[in-house]
């Protein structure tokens, strides 16, 4: 699970915008994501990455409007 994560936080292009806090608190709240994900029976590493890429731009940009329904 940890590969998933750093994976997800180098591609995302906002990390270096963050301070530390910012970061330590989006790194617990992405591991519980992955962490329920799995426990659902995700398991492809390739699939977690890309889902905890898109929770992440959703804690800090927001939901896509496009999938939202306004």
């Amino acid at each position: 699970m940890r590969e998933v994560i750093e994976q997800a936080f180098k591609s995302y292009e906002l990390t270096d915008a963050m301070d530390a806090a910012q970061v330590a608190v989006s790194r617990e709240r992405v591991a519980r994501y992955i962490d329920s994900l799995i426990s659902a029976g995700q398991r492809d590493p390739l699939r977690l990455a890309e889902y905890a890429r898109a929770y992440l731009k959703e804690i800090h940009e927001g939901p896509d409007p496009r999938f939202t329904g306004w």
